[in-house]
Protein backbone atom coordinates (compact mmCIF):
# COMPACT_ATOMS: atom_id res chain seq x y z
CA UNK A 1 0.00 0.00 0.00
CA UNK A 2 1.36 4.13 -0.52
CA UNK A 3 1.04 6.15 2.73
CA UNK A 4 1.68 9.77 3.19
CA UNK A 5 2.73 10.83 6.59
CA UNK A 6 2.05 14.36 7.37
CA UNK A 7 3.77 16.29 9.74
CA UNK A 8 1.51 19.08 10.29
CA UNK A 9 2.29 23.53 10.66
CA UNK A 10 1.64 25.22 13.33
CA UNK A 11 -1.79 27.34 14.06
CA UNK A 12 -0.86 29.87 11.56
CA UNK A 13 -3.17 32.25 14.21
CA UNK A 14 -0.62 31.84 16.98
CA UNK A 15 2.02 35.28 17.87
CA UNK A 16 4.06 32.33 19.34
CA UNK A 17 7.94 31.99 17.95
CA UNK A 18 7.83 28.56 16.67
CA UNK A 19 11.50 27.18 16.64
CA UNK A 20 12.41 24.64 14.17
CA UNK A 21 11.24 21.46 16.17
CA UNK A 22 13.99 19.28 14.07
CA UNK A 23 13.89 16.31 11.79
CA UNK A 24 9.71 14.29 12.18
CA UNK A 25 11.50 11.24 13.79
CA UNK A 26 8.34 9.89 14.81
CA UNK A 27 7.29 9.69 10.87
CA UNK A 28 10.52 8.73 9.75
CA UNK A 29 10.87 5.97 12.29
CA UNK A 30 7.02 4.82 10.83
CA UNK A 31 7.52 5.12 7.40
CA UNK A 32 11.13 3.42 7.84
CA UNK A 33 9.75 0.61 9.28
CA UNK A 34 7.02 0.55 6.74
CA UNK A 35 9.31 0.53 3.95
CA UNK A 36 11.28 -2.30 4.92
CA UNK A 37 7.95 -4.57 5.05
CA UNK A 38 7.04 -4.18 1.74
CA UNK A 39 5.18 -0.74 1.57
CA UNK A 40 5.39 2.72 0.11
CA UNK A 41 5.40 5.60 2.29
CA UNK A 42 6.44 8.95 2.06
CA UNK A 43 6.74 11.82 4.14
CA UNK A 44 5.63 15.17 3.51
CA UNK A 45 6.62 18.33 6.49
CA UNK A 46 3.94 20.85 6.09
CA UNK A 47 6.16 22.85 8.54
CA UNK A 48 8.82 22.84 5.86
CA UNK A 49 6.89 22.87 2.57
CA UNK A 50 3.65 24.82 1.52
CA UNK A 51 2.83 22.60 -1.10
CA UNK A 52 -1.06 22.72 -2.23
CA UNK A 53 -2.73 19.39 -0.85
CA UNK A 54 -4.22 19.18 -4.43
CA UNK A 55 -0.67 19.12 -5.82
CA UNK A 56 0.52 16.57 -2.68
CA UNK A 57 -2.29 14.45 -3.87
CA UNK A 58 -1.62 14.51 -7.71
CA UNK A 59 1.75 13.86 -6.76
CA UNK A 60 1.33 10.82 -4.49
CA UNK A 61 -2.08 9.29 -4.88
CA UNK A 62 -1.73 7.62 -1.52
CA UNK A 63 -4.14 4.43 -0.59
CA UNK A 64 -3.96 5.78 3.13
CA UNK A 65 -2.93 9.53 5.22
CA UNK A 66 -1.49 9.47 7.98
CA UNK A 67 -0.65 12.81 10.25
CA UNK A 68 1.09 13.06 13.40
CA UNK A 69 -0.30 15.01 16.10
CA UNK A 70 2.27 15.58 19.22
CA UNK A 71 1.26 19.40 20.30
CA UNK A 72 -2.28 21.19 20.47
CA UNK A 73 -0.29 23.72 17.98
CA UNK A 74 -1.00 21.83 15.34
CA UNK A 75 -4.59 20.84 15.62
CA UNK A 76 -5.55 23.18 12.79
CA UNK A 77 -3.86 21.99 9.97
CA UNK A 78 -4.31 18.39 10.70
CA UNK A 79 -7.93 19.62 10.54
CA UNK A 80 -6.97 20.71 7.05
CA UNK A 81 -5.00 17.87 5.77
CA UNK A 82 -7.91 15.18 7.22
CA UNK A 83 -10.74 17.10 5.71
CA UNK A 84 -9.59 17.18 2.32
CA UNK A 85 -8.07 13.71 2.00
CA UNK A 86 -11.47 12.56 3.24
CA UNK A 87 -12.99 14.27 0.70
CA UNK A 88 -11.45 11.53 -1.63
CA UNK A 89 -12.34 8.73 0.09
CA UNK A 90 -8.95 7.68 1.69
CA UNK A 91 -8.55 6.57 5.19
CA UNK A 92 -7.06 9.15 7.35
CA UNK A 93 -4.70 7.98 10.83
CA UNK A 94 -3.84 10.35 13.60
CA UNK A 95 -1.00 9.62 15.78
CA UNK A 96 1.33 10.44 18.11
CA UNK A 97 1.50 11.35 21.62
CA UNK A 98 -1.03 14.71 21.74
CA UNK A 99 -3.87 12.46 19.32
CA UNK A 100 -3.22 8.82 21.49
CA UNK A 101 -4.03 11.15 24.82
CA UNK A 102 -7.36 12.71 22.81
CA UNK A 103 -8.88 10.31 20.74
CA UNK A 104 -12.27 10.76 21.60
CA UNK A 105 -12.75 14.51 20.85
CA UNK A 106 -10.58 13.69 17.55
CA UNK A 107 -12.91 11.03 16.45
CA UNK A 108 -16.40 12.66 17.93
CA UNK A 109 -15.70 15.13 15.17
CA UNK A 110 -15.06 12.87 12.73
CA UNK A 111 -11.34 14.12 11.58
CA UNK A 112 -10.17 10.49 11.47
CA UNK A 113 -11.04 6.94 10.37
CA UNK A 114 -8.79 6.00 13.48
CA UNK A 115 -6.35 6.73 15.73
CA UNK A 116 -2.67 5.10 16.65
CA UNK A 117 -2.20 4.70 20.82
CA UNK A 118 1.10 5.02 21.75
CA UNK A 119 3.87 3.63 19.84
CA UNK A 120 3.60 3.78 16.03
CA UNK A 121 5.41 1.69 14.46
CA UNK A 122 3.85 -2.06 15.15
CA UNK A 123 -0.10 -0.42 14.98
CA UNK A 124 0.78 1.06 11.31
CA UNK A 125 2.27 -2.33 10.27
CA UNK A 126 -0.77 -4.08 11.59
CA UNK A 127 -3.03 -1.89 10.55
CA UNK A 128 -1.67 -1.49 6.99
CA UNK A 129 -1.54 -4.95 6.33
CA UNK A 130 -5.28 -5.16 7.59
CA UNK A 131 -6.57 -2.91 5.05
CA UNK A 132 -4.57 -4.37 2.05
CA UNK A 133 -5.50 -8.24 2.86
CA UNK A 134 -9.20 -6.95 3.38
CA UNK A 135 -9.33 -7.61 7.12
CA UNK A 136 -11.01 -5.89 9.31
CA UNK A 137 -8.64 -3.68 10.83
CA UNK A 138 -10.87 -2.90 14.01
CA UNK A 139 -9.20 -6.23 15.25
CA UNK A 140 -5.79 -4.60 14.89
CA UNK A 141 -4.94 -3.48 18.82
CA UNK A 142 -3.33 -0.23 19.46
CA UNK A 143 -6.07 1.95 17.85
CA UNK A 144 -9.04 3.85 18.18
CA UNK A 145 -12.24 4.32 15.82
CA UNK A 146 -15.77 4.83 15.96
CA UNK A 147 -18.43 2.52 15.72
CA UNK A 148 -21.38 2.18 13.24
CA UNK A 149 -23.49 3.39 16.51
CA UNK A 150 -21.23 6.57 16.84
CA UNK A 151 -19.38 4.89 19.75
CA UNK A 152 -16.02 5.62 20.32
CA UNK A 153 -13.97 2.18 20.61
CA UNK A 154 -10.72 1.53 22.17
CA UNK A 155 -8.76 -2.08 20.61
CA UNK A 156 -6.56 -3.39 23.41
CA UNK A 157 -3.31 -1.54 23.78
CA UNK A 158 -0.34 -3.26 21.71
CA UNK A 159 2.60 -4.07 23.90
CA UNK A 160 6.17 -2.33 23.55
CA UNK A 161 7.89 -3.42 20.54
CA UNK A 162 11.64 -4.78 20.54
CA UNK A 163 13.48 -1.14 19.29
CA UNK A 164 16.56 -3.51 17.67
CA UNK A 165 13.84 -4.64 15.05
CA UNK A 166 13.48 -0.79 13.66
CA UNK A 167 16.75 -0.74 12.49
CA UNK A 168 18.77 2.60 11.36
CA UNK A 169 15.93 5.66 10.66
CA UNK A 170 16.14 6.20 6.59
CA UNK A 171 16.76 9.87 6.00
CA UNK A 172 16.35 9.81 2.25
CA UNK A 173 13.14 9.81 2.85
CA UNK A 174 13.60 13.64 3.22
CA UNK A 175 14.02 15.79 0.36
CA UNK A 176 16.39 18.37 2.28
CA UNK A 177 18.30 17.30 4.94
CA UNK A 178 20.43 20.19 5.73
CA UNK A 179 17.40 22.33 6.11
CA UNK A 180 16.30 20.73 9.27
CA UNK A 181 19.96 21.90 11.08
CA UNK A 182 20.25 24.75 13.60
CA UNK A 183 22.55 26.37 15.72
CA UNK A 184 22.49 25.09 19.64
CA UNK A 185 24.02 26.90 21.91
CA UNK A 186 27.27 27.84 20.72
CA UNK A 187 27.43 24.98 18.29
CA UNK A 188 26.32 24.57 14.75
CA UNK A 189 24.96 22.63 12.56
CA UNK A 190 22.82 20.24 15.03
CA UNK A 191 19.92 17.63 14.67
CA UNK A 192 17.51 16.00 17.23
CA UNK A 193 17.99 12.14 17.25
CA UNK A 194 16.96 9.72 19.49
CA UNK A 195 19.16 6.51 21.14
CA UNK A 196 15.84 5.41 23.97
CA UNK A 197 12.31 5.93 24.03
CA UNK A 198 10.79 6.44 27.28
CA UNK A 199 11.94 7.23 31.11
CA UNK A 200 11.54 5.59 34.27
CA UNK A 201 10.05 8.78 36.12
CA UNK A 202 6.51 9.01 37.64
CA UNK A 203 5.83 12.85 37.48
CA UNK A 204 2.40 14.08 37.77
CA UNK A 205 2.60 16.82 35.55
CA UNK A 206 3.43 14.63 33.01
CA UNK A 207 1.88 11.99 30.27
CA UNK A 208 4.96 9.45 30.85
CA UNK A 209 3.28 7.17 33.11
CA UNK A 210 0.35 6.89 30.56
CA UNK A 211 2.28 6.82 26.78
CA UNK A 212 5.34 5.16 28.08
CA UNK A 213 3.98 3.23 31.39
CA UNK A 214 7.57 4.43 33.09
CA UNK A 215 9.55 2.25 31.10
CA UNK A 216 12.71 2.83 29.51
CA UNK A 217 14.14 1.24 26.31
CA UNK A 218 17.10 1.83 24.64
CA UNK A 219 18.00 0.78 20.55
CA UNK A 220 21.20 -0.83 19.53
CA UNK A 221 23.91 2.00 19.65
CA UNK A 222 25.02 0.91 16.40
CA UNK A 223 21.96 1.43 14.43
CA UNK A 224 22.16 4.97 15.97
CA UNK A 225 26.10 5.50 15.27
CA UNK A 226 25.06 4.46 11.50
CA UNK A 227 22.55 7.51 11.52
CA UNK A 228 24.94 10.04 13.10
CA UNK A 229 27.50 8.11 10.82
CA UNK A 230 25.21 8.77 7.86
CA UNK A 231 24.18 12.40 8.54
CA UNK A 232 27.74 13.40 9.08
CA UNK A 233 29.50 11.81 5.82
CA UNK A 234 26.72 12.85 3.93
CA UNK A 235 25.13 15.83 5.39
CA UNK A 236 27.86 17.47 7.15
CA UNK A 237 26.22 17.22 10.65
CA UNK A 238 28.32 18.93 13.35
CA UNK A 239 26.17 18.39 16.41
CA UNK A 240 23.26 15.66 17.89
CA UNK A 241 20.85 16.66 20.58
CA UNK A 242 19.75 13.59 22.69
CA UNK A 243 16.03 13.95 21.89
CA UNK A 244 15.66 10.98 24.61
CA UNK A 245 13.73 11.82 27.53
CA UNK A 246 16.45 10.32 29.74
CA UNK A 247 19.87 9.36 28.43
CA UNK A 248 22.49 7.20 29.73
CA UNK A 249 21.11 6.02 32.74
CA UNK A 250 23.86 3.05 33.30
CA UNK A 251 27.61 3.12 32.96
CA UNK A 252 27.66 0.11 30.99
CA UNK A 253 25.46 1.65 28.37
CA UNK A 254 27.44 4.97 28.27
CA UNK A 255 30.74 3.47 28.02
CA UNK A 256 29.11 0.96 25.17
CA UNK A 257 28.24 4.21 23.07
CA UNK A 258 31.69 5.83 24.02
CA UNK A 259 33.31 2.45 23.01
CA UNK A 260 31.40 2.04 19.47
CA UNK A 261 32.09 5.64 18.87
CA UNK A 262 35.84 5.17 19.03
CA UNK A 263 36.25 1.97 17.24
CA UNK A 264 33.99 3.94 14.53
CA UNK A 265 37.01 6.80 14.89
CA UNK A 266 33.36 9.16 14.78
CA UNK A 267 33.62 12.18 16.65
CA UNK A 268 30.40 15.05 17.02
CA UNK A 269 29.66 17.22 19.49
CA UNK A 270 26.42 16.60 21.29
CA UNK A 271 24.10 16.91 24.54
CA UNK A 272 21.42 15.49 26.18
CA UNK A 273 18.86 15.59 29.01
CA UNK A 274 19.54 12.85 32.23
CA UNK A 275 18.27 12.70 35.66
CA UNK A 276 20.33 14.03 38.68
CA UNK A 277 21.65 11.44 40.78
CA UNK A 278 22.69 9.24 37.56
CA UNK A 279 26.16 11.23 36.84
CA UNK A 280 29.27 11.59 39.27
CA UNK A 281 31.91 14.14 38.62
CA UNK A 282 34.15 11.04 36.70
CA UNK A 283 30.90 10.48 34.31
CA UNK A 284 30.49 13.95 33.89
CA UNK A 285 34.40 14.56 32.73
CA UNK A 286 33.95 11.14 30.73
CA UNK A 287 30.97 12.60 28.50
CA UNK A 288 33.04 15.67 28.08
CA UNK A 289 36.13 13.65 27.02
CA UNK A 290 33.75 11.98 24.27
CA UNK A 291 32.08 15.24 23.12
CA UNK A 292 29.48 15.48 25.14
CA UNK A 293 29.16 19.75 26.00
CA UNK A 294 25.42 20.37 27.53
CA UNK A 295 23.39 18.17 29.61
CA UNK A 296 19.54 19.15 30.90
CA UNK A 297 18.54 18.19 34.45
CA UNK A 298 14.73 18.34 34.71
CA UNK A 299 14.03 19.33 38.76
CA UNK A 300 10.71 21.52 38.11
CA UNK A 301 10.25 22.43 42.12
CA UNK A 302 12.51 22.84 45.24
CA UNK A 303 12.41 20.02 47.74
CA UNK A 304 9.53 20.29 50.07
CA UNK A 305 5.88 20.72 49.35
CA UNK A 306 6.28 21.32 45.64
CA UNK A 307 8.60 18.66 45.16
CA UNK A 308 5.36 16.16 46.76
CA UNK A 309 2.90 17.68 44.60
CA UNK A 310 5.15 17.07 41.62
CA UNK A 311 5.83 13.49 42.99
CA UNK A 312 9.66 14.63 42.14
CA UNK A 313 11.79 11.91 44.02
CA UNK A 314 15.20 13.53 43.32
CA UNK A 315 18.36 13.27 45.66
CA UNK A 316 18.27 16.63 46.68
CA UNK A 317 21.22 16.33 48.11
CA UNK A 318 22.76 15.79 44.68
CA UNK A 319 21.61 18.93 42.48
CA UNK A 320 23.79 21.13 44.14
CA UNK A 321 27.22 18.86 43.60
CA UNK A 322 26.20 17.50 40.02
CA UNK A 323 25.79 20.73 38.87
CA UNK A 324 29.01 22.03 40.43
CA UNK A 325 30.61 19.06 38.67
CA UNK A 326 29.66 19.89 35.59
CA UNK A 327 30.60 23.99 36.03
CA UNK A 328 34.66 21.85 36.96
CA UNK A 329 34.30 19.85 33.81
CA UNK A 330 33.14 22.65 31.65
CA UNK A 331 29.78 21.38 30.45
CA UNK A 332 27.18 23.71 30.10
CA UNK A 333 23.86 22.80 32.33
CA UNK A 334 20.48 23.36 31.69
CA UNK A 335 18.24 23.36 34.45
CA UNK A 336 14.17 23.45 34.47
CA UNK A 337 11.54 24.73 37.22
CA UNK A 338 7.85 24.70 36.86
CA UNK A 339 5.94 27.35 38.35
CA UNK A 340 1.74 28.02 39.41
CA UNK A 341 1.41 24.49 40.63
CA UNK A 342 -1.98 23.66 41.84
CA UNK A 343 -2.48 25.12 45.27
CA UNK A 344 0.91 26.82 45.00
CA UNK A 345 1.43 29.67 47.49
CA UNK A 346 3.39 33.14 47.62
CA UNK A 347 5.59 31.10 50.39
CA UNK A 348 5.99 28.50 47.91
CA UNK A 349 7.25 30.97 45.02
CA UNK A 350 9.35 32.37 47.41
CA UNK A 351 10.81 29.30 48.34
CA UNK A 352 11.90 28.24 44.91
CA UNK A 353 13.51 31.50 43.80
CA UNK A 354 15.53 31.21 47.05
CA UNK A 355 16.54 27.15 45.76
CA UNK A 356 17.24 28.34 42.59
CA UNK A 357 19.23 31.09 43.87
CA UNK A 358 21.01 28.92 45.95
CA UNK A 359 22.35 26.79 43.47
CA UNK A 360 25.21 27.67 41.06
CA UNK A 361 22.89 28.09 38.14
CA UNK A 362 24.10 28.14 34.67
CA UNK A 363 21.09 28.31 32.49
CA UNK A 364 17.49 28.21 33.61
CA UNK A 365 14.47 27.14 32.06
CA UNK A 366 11.01 28.12 33.58
CA UNK A 367 7.85 27.58 32.53
CA UNK A 368 4.15 26.91 33.94
CA UNK A 369 2.34 24.66 35.04
CA UNK A 370 0.13 23.34 31.99
CA UNK A 371 -2.79 20.37 32.99
CA UNK A 372 -1.66 17.91 30.05
CA UNK A 373 -4.10 15.47 29.89
CA UNK A 374 -3.35 11.48 31.25
CA UNK A 375 -1.42 13.50 33.70
CA UNK A 376 -2.06 13.03 37.34
CA UNK A 377 -2.38 16.62 37.70
CA UNK A 378 -4.52 16.89 35.15
CA UNK A 379 -7.21 14.68 36.53
CA UNK A 380 -6.54 16.44 39.91
CA UNK A 381 -7.28 19.87 38.55
CA UNK A 382 -10.56 18.86 36.93
CA UNK A 383 -11.70 16.84 40.03
CA UNK A 384 -11.38 20.15 42.23
CA UNK A 385 -12.74 22.09 39.22
CA UNK A 386 -9.81 24.34 39.08
CA UNK A 387 -9.79 23.88 35.39
CA UNK A 388 -12.43 23.23 32.86
CA UNK A 389 -11.56 20.30 30.18
CA UNK A 390 -11.87 20.66 26.69
CA UNK A 391 -14.55 19.00 25.04
CA UNK A 392 -13.73 20.65 21.30
CA UNK A 393 -10.97 20.62 18.82
CA UNK A 394 -10.81 24.12 18.98
CA UNK A 395 -11.35 24.33 23.03
CA UNK A 396 -8.00 22.03 22.56
CA UNK A 397 -6.29 23.94 20.41
CA UNK A 398 -6.08 26.65 22.75
CA UNK A 399 -5.79 24.23 25.69
CA UNK A 400 -2.72 23.20 28.00
CA UNK A 401 0.43 25.50 26.98
CA UNK A 402 3.59 26.11 28.94
CA UNK A 403 3.55 29.98 28.46
CA UNK A 404 0.20 30.49 29.93
CA UNK A 405 -0.59 31.08 33.72
CA UNK A 406 -3.80 29.14 34.63
CA UNK A 407 -4.82 31.88 37.40
CA UNK A 408 -7.18 29.44 39.27
CA UNK A 409 -4.87 26.89 39.86
CA UNK A 410 -2.47 28.87 42.82
CA UNK A 411 -2.79 31.32 45.32
CA UNK A 412 0.08 33.40 43.48
CA UNK A 413 -0.56 36.61 41.02
CA UNK A 414 -0.36 36.48 37.85
CA UNK A 415 2.00 39.36 37.45
CA UNK A 416 4.43 37.96 40.43
CA UNK A 417 4.87 34.81 38.21
CA UNK A 418 5.40 37.36 35.20
CA UNK A 419 8.00 39.32 36.93
CA UNK A 420 9.63 36.22 38.80
CA UNK A 421 10.28 34.57 35.79
CA UNK A 422 11.24 37.62 33.62
CA UNK A 423 13.80 38.53 36.28
CA UNK A 424 15.20 34.96 35.45
CA UNK A 425 15.20 35.17 31.89
CA UNK A 426 16.86 39.09 31.72
CA UNK A 427 19.69 37.03 34.00
CA UNK A 428 20.47 34.62 31.46
CA UNK A 429 19.49 36.94 28.35
CA UNK A 430 22.42 39.05 29.52
CA UNK A 431 24.93 36.41 30.90
CA UNK A 432 27.42 34.93 28.82
CA UNK A 433 26.25 31.86 27.06
CA UNK A 434 28.96 29.30 28.86
CA UNK A 435 30.90 27.75 25.80
CA UNK A 436 33.24 25.37 26.87
CA UNK A 437 36.83 27.04 25.15
CA UNK A 438 36.63 30.49 25.44
CA UNK A 439 36.19 31.19 21.81
CA UNK A 440 33.26 29.44 21.99
CA UNK A 441 32.03 31.61 24.73
CA UNK A 442 29.20 34.26 23.82
CA UNK A 443 26.03 36.35 24.94
CA UNK A 444 23.14 34.04 25.09
CA UNK A 445 21.40 37.08 23.08
CA UNK A 446 23.34 36.60 20.52
CA UNK A 447 23.28 33.06 20.30
CA UNK A 448 19.54 33.76 20.59
CA UNK A 449 19.43 35.74 17.46
CA UNK A 450 21.82 33.57 15.58
CA UNK A 451 19.17 30.64 15.58
CA UNK A 452 16.07 33.35 14.40
CA UNK A 453 18.10 34.17 11.56
CA UNK A 454 19.30 30.49 10.88
CA UNK A 455 15.65 29.75 10.87
CA UNK A 456 14.69 32.23 8.30
CA UNK A 457 15.73 30.03 5.77
CA UNK A 458 13.21 27.37 6.42
CA UNK A 459 10.51 29.81 7.21
CA UNK A 460 7.88 31.30 5.03
CA UNK A 461 7.86 35.27 4.62
CA UNK A 462 4.42 35.54 6.78
CA UNK A 463 5.59 33.06 9.50
CA UNK A 464 9.16 35.19 9.76
CA UNK A 465 7.27 38.37 9.75
CA UNK A 466 5.28 36.73 13.12
CA UNK A 467 7.99 35.17 14.28
CA UNK A 468 10.19 38.70 14.51
CA UNK A 469 7.02 40.47 16.02
CA UNK A 470 6.72 37.92 18.92
CA UNK A 471 10.40 37.71 19.55
CA UNK A 472 10.27 41.65 19.77
CA UNK A 473 7.39 41.64 21.31
CA UNK A 474 8.67 39.19 24.07
CA UNK A 475 11.58 40.79 24.45
CA UNK A 476 10.30 44.22 25.85
CA UNK A 477 8.31 42.38 27.64
CA UNK A 478 10.31 40.19 28.87
CA UNK A 479 12.92 43.32 30.02
CA UNK A 480 10.24 45.83 31.12
CA UNK A 481 9.07 43.54 33.93
CA UNK A 482 13.06 42.67 35.18
CA UNK A 483 13.05 46.12 35.78
CA UNK A 484 10.24 47.73 36.60
CA UNK A 485 8.70 45.76 39.63
CA UNK A 486 11.53 46.26 42.10
CA UNK A 487 8.87 45.45 45.11
CA UNK A 488 7.85 42.28 43.41
CA UNK A 489 11.50 41.43 43.06
CA UNK A 490 12.10 42.43 46.94
CA UNK A 491 8.88 40.26 47.85
CA UNK A 492 10.14 37.14 46.93
CA UNK A 493 13.93 37.95 47.67
CA UNK A 494 15.45 37.70 43.75
CA UNK A 495 18.71 39.41 42.86
CA UNK A 496 20.39 39.80 39.35
CA UNK A 497 23.29 37.18 39.93
CA UNK A 498 25.18 37.76 35.98
CA UNK A 499 27.24 35.68 34.90
CA UNK A 500 30.62 36.76 33.23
Amino acid sequence: MRALLFHPNYDPKSLSYQRMSGFPLGQLSIATYLNRHGHQVSIVDRILYSEPLDSVYERYHPDVIGISLISNMTIPDMIVIGDYFRTKNIPVIVGGTYASTVPEIILGEGKADYITIGEGEQVWLNLMNAMENGEDPRQVNGIAYRAENGDIVLTPEEPFMDLSLLGPTDFTLLPDIKAYFQPCYCYENMAYLYLSKGCTGNCAFCFNPYFHKCKRRVRPVADFLDEVEYLVKNHGLETVYFADELWGVTKSEREDFYRQMRERNLSFIWGCQTRIGVLKKEDIQEMYDNGCRWVFFGIEAPPGHLAKIANKHLPYDLVAPTLQNCRDVGMIYNISFIFNFPHETEQDLRDTVQYIQSLPTNLLSIHYFAPFEKSVLYDQVVREGLYDPPKTLEALRDGALIEKIYSSFSEVPDRDYRVIRSCFLFQDLFSRNPGTKKEKSSSFALESLKTILMNIRTMQFNQWLRGVFYSAKFTVITVSNALFFPRIRKKYGFHFQFRK
